[in-house]
């Protein structure tokens, strides 16, 4: 990844949920605009998995400023450049929905997520708002 790459976040790495602070990378990427990528969102518990899929993912566009940032996301979302099929998330490019035309990084869920954990609005942000406590 370099300068200027398009990462598309839908969790809890987008703005306002606490870990771009926690991870100390709000200076390292620019938001862009709000985005929508062809997948399907499952609630992971603490966090959101995403898997390509029949469906509408709400998520978080934003401009890689510093290409060294992507070594603490990919630690983050567990993610082994070298063992891809031992990560928890591997991290593709794919074509957004929106904005149009746009192709971003994005970080796939690597399991099977069960089925009943679907989140049908693909909003991790809305889910959120309205889960009961687990």
């Amino acid at each position: 990844m370099k300068a200027g790459d398009l990462l598309a976040l839908y969790g809890s790495l987008m703005r306002g949920l606490g870990a771009m602070d926690e991870l100390a990378v709000v200076d390292r990427l620019r938001f862009v605009a709000p985005c929508k990528i062809a997948g399907q969102l499952f609630d992971l518990g603490a966090f959101p998995g995403m898997r390509e899929g029949a469906g509408i993912v709400k998520g978080e566009v934003f401009a890689v400023l510093d290409p060294n940032v992507i070594e603490v996301l990919d630690d983050f979302e567990n993610f082994l450049p070298d063992e891809p099929d031992e990560s928890h998330y591997v991290r593709k490019r794919v074509r957004l929905i929106e904005p149009g035309a746009t192709a971003a990084w994005v970080y796939a869920y690597n399991r099977v997520p069960p089925r009943n954990r679907l989140i049908d609005a693909g909003d991790w942000r809305a889910h959120l708002a309205g889960r009961t406590s687990e």
